[in-house]
């Protein structure tokens, strides 16, 4: 009898055991909840219905507190952040230390520092933010320009200037218009450090794109704190090496004019055609010289993984006609010492200037090594 009885005391235990337990109130109206979000389309109203359902529930806290963190998200993207601010403080209470909990911290922090204005300022960015068609639209982007001037101090002030900078220098393709909102980020005590040398960087980027070198110079020199040191110092590099460009233009103008004028002489005197047989006795070896050049520096470029051989071959292409035109301009040039120590300098300042000018346009990189 006694075996029997424990015989059937463990088989109730063993049904009790293996019998699912019975989903919470708040866990089953949660579940309902993001049945209805994951829905297509979502079905919003039955998911808010459910979620509220959860929240009145008190037999799931950690259930409860997911509900509220929902809640928010849908009031956030309804707009309502006071509610929203609400509803993620609620989730911390319920179930404090939870994930949900530490989710809706961050949430309520990032919203207390947009709370600005009473969340107006923020109801205004996010409508553009969230709507490719409005961020796209030059006359909405200056709207909320103008309005962001309007704005409370606070991150939603840096923020909009910052989505209307982006846009200009972006897709609108008005990089002038974004130069003044990114100084106003960048002397904002509001804006935090990141959004500052995102701003900075961004500034001097577009002055440089814009040939405006001695401003972006002045700029990064003043704001040197935001921005690396690496690229304060390329900043300064760039404007010496606008300088340099302006020296090797004019070092191949004064070759193409001196030379110009030689040939000139010459065809009045009737010497022409003593450039004539140099150019036949030259042309072979200089061919044969400037290839040689060009394919060895185009294959010690190319051994190196970020070396480009292309510089190499356009400089050869380049410099043989400057080697053939300095050739004909000896032959019917000046025989006095002066003069051609004078033409071997002009023409060697020019094969230089033409190395330098197709390296700044094909690979700059290469000019890093000659500290510009």
């Amino acid at each position: 009898m006694r075996i029997v009885a424990l015989a059937a005391l463990v088989g109730i235990l063993l049904l009790a055991v293996a019998r699912p337990a019975r989903a919470s109130v708040a866990r089953a109206s949660v579940d309902d909840a993001n049945a209805a979000l994951s829905a297509v389309p979502a079905r919003r109203d039955a998911a808010r219905a459910a979620l509220h359902a959860a929240t009145a529930a008190t037999d799931d806290p950690e259930a409860t507190a997911e509900a509220y963190v929902l809640l928010g998200q849908l009031d956030e993207d309804d707009g309502a952040y006071a509610r929203a601010l609400a509803n993620d403080r609620a989730a911390i209470q319920a179930a404090p230390g939870t994930r949900w909990a530490f989710r809706a911290s961050d949430r309520v922090d990032w919203l207390r520092a947009r709370s600005e204005g009473n969340f107006a300022p923020l109801a205004r960015l996010e409508r553009v933010r969230h709507d490719p068609a409005l961020s796209s639209d030059p006359s909405v982007v200056e709207a909320l320009a103008r309005e962001a001037d309007t704005f409370p101090p606070g991150m939603v002030r840096v923020e909009a200037r910052m989505l209307v900078a982006e846009a200009w220098l972006g897709r609108l393709h008005r990089p002038e218009a974004a130069i003044p909102l990114l100084r106003q980020v960048t002397s904002d005590p509001k804006a935090d450090p990141l959004t500052a040398r995102l701003a900075e960087r961004e500034l001097v980027d577009t002055l440089i794109d814009l040939d405006r070198l001695d401003e972006a110079q002045g700029e990064a020199s003043a704001r040197a704190s935001l921005l690396e040191p690496t690229f304060v110092k390329q900043v300064r590099r760039l404007r010496v090496r606008r300088r340099v460009r302006f020296g090797a233009e004019g070092a191949l103008l004064l070759f193409a004019l001196l030379a110009s004028m030689a040939f000139a002489r010459a065809g009045r005197d009737g010497s022409l055609g003593r450039a004539g047989r140099a150019l036949r006795s030259l042309a072979p070896v200089a061919g044969l010289f400037v290839a040689l050049v060009a394919v060895a520096g185009g294959t010690l470029a190319s051994r190196y993984e970020s070396g480009n051989a292309a510089p190499f071959y356009a400089l050869g292409a380049a410099v043989l006609p400057l080697v053939l035109l300095a050739r004909a301009w000896g032959a019917v040039g000046s025989a006095r010492r002066a003069a051609r120590a004078a033409r071997a300098a002009v023409c060697a300042a020019a094969v230089v200037a033409m190395a330098f000018v197709l390296l700044e346009t094909l690979d700059p990189q290469y000019l890093t090594g000659f500290g510009l």
